[in-house]
């Protein structure tokens, strides 16, 4: 009893109790305080955290203290007049501070001056209490704040010791800390030290009444675009726009049926169709997927599959042609100021032809669209290819991984979601079955060599694509004159 009650009284288990008015974290230091390191830490720290307000409120203290000083020594000690004068120049000074706040360019400067440095004093402490101090009561310190539609993106400045594994390790505690929805650690590859931390604190694709958001396309009012500049798709998490650099790449998409496919494509056809130099050709199953399409379409629309193949026989002899002129001239990949248009291949319902009843059209099908896929791309050919049912014996392996980008809206299973995106991604936590049903158009999007990202698809309705088209058959018509 008596050794019982010593392991219940040791001073590991004994702690205070009681209703706590502050919430502190605990220091891990190698000794006890001494005055020095206790002036530091409590006092010095939370007043260089604070400069910034600080400073703002000491400007009257100090214009005072000047006025002051100054009326002393053009007059001697005459306390009426150096209380006056300390009193008017603190005034002053407040009413020009506050005066400066009524200009709006200097209102938001301030107030972002502000926000970022309580956004430094969040994180300081929310690293003090998911045990991110090192034994020397160092953390990882702000450098800088961006600002962004859905939250902050730090650039973090990591203590001698740590690494960007610490971050991600403590990712989940610091969203708790913080109270934000979650925290993303992106390690930088050319600088360990300085990894960047990103803060989501609002839903990207929700409004205050939690409703999905719609997400505008800005090709709808386009005049023109092209696909050498890249393709904006739709919005990340962050509030940024989700760019598609296609040239050299290829575009696979699934999801289940009303995920939002057909829109996530509408984006790159929109811009292929607004670039009169492209030429653009589709391969449709279901005949009613691409019909709006119909009028910028370079050949006729392949709706079976002996037309479908067809046209990738002619794709092949086009890159085969264009294979040879880059041999004649010494280069490796069409570039942009070659006179070789990139081509942008479209599939949609890819399982209507690669799981095909007819086992010598599907081999033929799947022969040439996976040459197409494979060769294609320096030659300047892109390939688009969408399917409702991501299942291997739709999307081979073979065939997935020639695809840079993997777009997986929501899926029904785990399985299907990792079909799209490769082998593993769903067990790390980038599953496309957790998307909600009502966020049509939000999916997984994975760049070549990098990580899964949430995005969701700039919507565009039947209306905006008649009037894309249109502006894009003007724009070949032109062309042709």
């Amino acid at each position: 009893m008596r050794a019982r009650w010593a392991v219940l009284m040791s001073d590991d288990l004994r702690k205070p109790v009681g209703l706590t008015v502050f919430e502190r974290p605990d220091v891990k230091t190698r000794v006890q305080h001494s005055a020095a390191s206790w002036i530091a830490v409590e006092v010095l720290r939370p007043v260089w955290l604070w400069r910034r307000e600080l400073f703002l409120l000491a400007v009257p203290v100090l214009a005072a203290l000047g006025g002051a000083g100054a009326v002393w020594a053009a007059v001697g000690l005459d306390v009426n007049a150096v209380i006056g004068s300390a009193l008017m120049a603190g005034g002053a000074a407040g009413v020009l501070l506050l005066g400066s706040v009524c200009v709006p360019v200097v209102r938001t400067a301030l107030r972002v001056w502000l926000s970022h440095a309580r956004v430094r004093r969040q994180w300081d402490k929310a690293c003090r209490f998911c045990g991110l101090e090192t034994i020397a009561v160092r953390v990882p310190r702000v450098k800088y704040v961006t600002d962004l539609p859905t939250g902050s993106r730090l650039r973090i400045r990591l203590p001698r010791g740590q690494s960007a594994a610490d971050l991600e390790a403590g990712a989940d505690r610091l969203a708790s800390a913080l109270d934000v929805r979650a925290v993303r650690v992106h390690p930088n590859p050319d600088a360990a030290r300085w990894p960047d931390v990103d803060i989501l604190r609002k839903h990207p694709f929700r409004d205050e009444m939690r409703n999905p958001m719609m997400i505008r396309s800005p090709l709808v009012d386009a005049d023109r675009w092209s696909l050498w500049d890249g393709v904006p798709v739709g919005m990340d998490d962050m509030g940024a726009w989700a760019q598609l650099r296609l040239p050299g790449r290829n575009v696979l998409v699934g999801g289940e049926p009303e995920a939002g496919k057909s829109v996530a494509v509408s984006n790159v056809l929109a811009a292929a169709a607004l670039d009169p130099d492209a030429v653009v050709l589709g391969i449709d199953g279901k005949q009613v997927e691409l019909g709006l399409w119909v009028p910028v379409l370079s050949a006729p629309l392949a709706v079976t599959i002996e037309d479908a193949c067809a046209l990738l026989d002619g794709l092949v002899a086009e890159m085969d042609g264009r294979y040879a002129k880059l041999a004649s001239s010494g280069a490796r990949v069409v570039t942009r100021d070659m006179e070789l248009p990139l081509v942008l291949l479209v599939v949609d319902e890819l399982r209507l032809f690669t799981a095909h009843p007819d086992r010598k059209l599907r081999d033929r099908f799947n022969r040439v669209l996976t040459d197409v896929v494979a060769r294609g791309r320096a030659a300047g050919i892109i390939a688009v290819c969408a399917t409702q049912k991501p299942s291997s014996d739709v999307v081979p392996t073979s065939l997935r991984d020639l695809f840079a980008y993997r777009w997986v809206l929501r899926c029904s299973t785990r399985d299907a979601s990792d079909t799209v995106l490769g082998a593993g991604w769903a067990s790390e936590g980038h599953n496309a079955a957790s998307i909600a049903p009502e966020d049509r158009g939000l999916g997984l999007l994975l760049a070549e060599g990098g990580v899964p990202a949430s995005v969701k698809a700039a919507f565009l309705s039947d209306g905006d694509i008649a009037q894309v088209v249109a502006r894009g058959a003007a724009l070949r018509d032109g062309g042709r004159t």
